[in-house]
């Protein structure tokens, strides 16, 4: 007996148990590699009746391609035999009956029977250890590939704070190397000093009461380059907890970019707000002063008409009736310009009922559309939140529009309704009128275009214009459909404010 194991096999009924007992494969072999003895544990393993494995070379239950090599590697045993696991730091697979290959793990052990050496190896199925070391392989690659490819900078700390993870983003953002942080205390890296105390009691709070205001959530932070340049970051922290190991990953993205294009943005609008005033106020000053020599050139060309009555000849008369008509022209120009500038100077923003509005503008249209025999149908209207006297002028202009531009010797056929769409409210003005030419749709919102000649259809060409500066003062926008000969549809949204 060469070891201190070799008296089990010298008992029987000990030797018995094991075998038939055992709940993993045991396999007794002898110099010549035939198989001796095998228990139920083997049967089930590789498929074989113990008689059909009994006097067969062991190699019967190895792959076609390794039983070369196992020859070799049973005779080195043989000659040197110990106990020990066999194959190690190689993979093991075996043959079933219906010969498929499975990988398994194999102990050796040995005694003498008769003077003849025998093996006996333990083996253990360990296909399903195999397929969960390949599924946290694959996981542990796809993970490493994630953090190695992520946009984002990834850091995660364990429960005292120091830092685990640090991908090559991180080292990007950050400039620290992964071998210069991990261990390292994160509040002592990436966070500026006057922040890290509020970093450390948020940590200590969430571990002691499961509370954190700031998981789980976007939010924008300062962070600390290398460099000790500090600079907006914005993050969300995870509380994770595997295999009963708490700790916390925070995915950090640098929004230094956005924050100066927020800022330029912000600069931008600005600029353009104090333009646009600027703009106004000039438009107010230059149509207000205008309308003093506009009222000399007019009262001088009634004294002229006054004074030379019965005298003048006939191209006197015309010329001072082109001059009355171009003064009263540029009269309503710069009325109307005047009128566009002061459009949202004195806003105060209320409450209005738009079946209210409408009804006060359809009374100042009252005669057009007793003149025309228009008919105007209007659908219940919503209540929104906007500027009473600009509403009123939307609807008026948009209403004097289809009135205007009728087809003739046909009824003006005008309908008004509203739909709300996604935060907004949407108007639709529909008439039955002469209609516009796809070409222009954008060009009459333009101040002073006019698509007509002033014989034809008289105004100056601001109305729409006015619709279109009312609306976006509103958030909103305005837009058109129309088919020549057959009408226009106007539409507008008015942005749904919250009261």
């Amino acid at each position: 007996m060469e070891n201190t194991g070799d008296h089990i096999f010298k008992n029987d009924e000990g030797f018995k148990a094991l075998f038939e007992h055992a709940t993993l494969s045991i396999l007794v072999a002898d110099e010549a590699g035939i198989i001796r003895m095998v228990n139920p544990g083997t049967e089930k393993l590789f498929g074989y009746l113990k008689q059909e494995l009994s006097g067969q070379p062991v190699e019967l239950l190895i792959p076609l391609e390794l039983r070369d090599n196992h020859r070799q590697y049973r005779q080195q045993y043989f000659d040197a035999p110990k106990v020990r696991p066999m194959g190690f730091g190689r993979e093991l697979f075996a043959r079933h009956k219906d010969g498929r290959t499975f990988p398994v793990e194999i102990s050796l052990g040995h005694y003498k029977l008769d003077n003849k050496k025998m093996a006996v190896a333990f083996i253990t199925d360990i296909s399903e250890r195999k397929r969960q070391e390949e599924i946290l392989r694959v996981r542990e690659e796809t993970t490493r590939l994630i953090m190695n490819s992520a946009l984002d900078a990834i850091i995660c700390i364990d429960t005292d704070g120091r830092i685990t993870v640090w991908n090559p983003q991180a080292e990007k953002i950050f400039g620290w190397k992964e071998s210069d942080v991990r261990g390292s205390l994160l509040s002592e890296i990436i966070i500026p000093h006057k922040y890290r105390a509020a970093h450390e009691a948020g940590l200590k709070r969430y571990l002691h009461t499961g509370e954190g205001p700031v998981l789980n959530k976007i939010i924008e932070i300062t962070g600390l380059h290398i460099s000790g340049r500090e600079f907006p970051i914005e993050l969300t922290i995870v509380p994770i907890i595997q295999e009963g190991i708490q700790f916390f990953c925070a995915f950090l993205r640098d929004i230094t970019g956005r924050k100066n294009a927020e800022e330029r943005q912000k600069q931008y609008a600005n600029e353009l707000k104090q333009k646009n005033i600027e703009l106004e106020q000039f438009a107010y000053v230059v149509s207000h002063d205008l309308q003093e020599p506009l009222r000399t050139v007019s009262g001088f060309v009634d004294l002229l008409r006054r004074h030379y009555k019965g005298m003048e000849d006939e191209v006197g008369g015309r010329y001072i009736n082109y001059i009355t008509e171009a003064s009263q022209r540029m009269r309503n120009l710069v009325k109307d310009l005047l009128d566009y500038s002061r459009l949202g100077r004195e806003r105060k923003l209320e409450q209005i009922d738009c079946n209210d509005v409408v009804r006060d503008a359809l009374s100042d249209l009252a005669i057009a559309i007793r003149e025309s025999q228009a008919k105007v149908s209007i659908d219940a209207l919503p209540v929104i939140s906007g500027y009473r006297t600009e509403i009123k002028q939307l609807f008026q202009n948009l209403i004097s529009n289809s009135l205007k531009f009728r087809k003739p010797n046909e009824t003006p056929v005008i309908a008004l309704w509203a739909e709300y769409d996604n935060e907004f409210w949407k108007f639709t003005i529909r008439d039955n009128g002469i209609g516009i030419n796809k070409k222009h749709w954008d060009r009459i919102f333009v101040i002073f275009q006019r698509l007509h000649l002033k014989n034809e259809y008289d105004g100056t060409g601001i109305g729409l214009a006015h619709c279109k500066k009312i609306v976006e003062l509103h958030e909103g926008k305005i837009w058109l459909e129309s088919t020549p000969g057959k009408g226009t549809d106007f539409f507008f949204t008015i942005r749904k404010f919250e009261s």
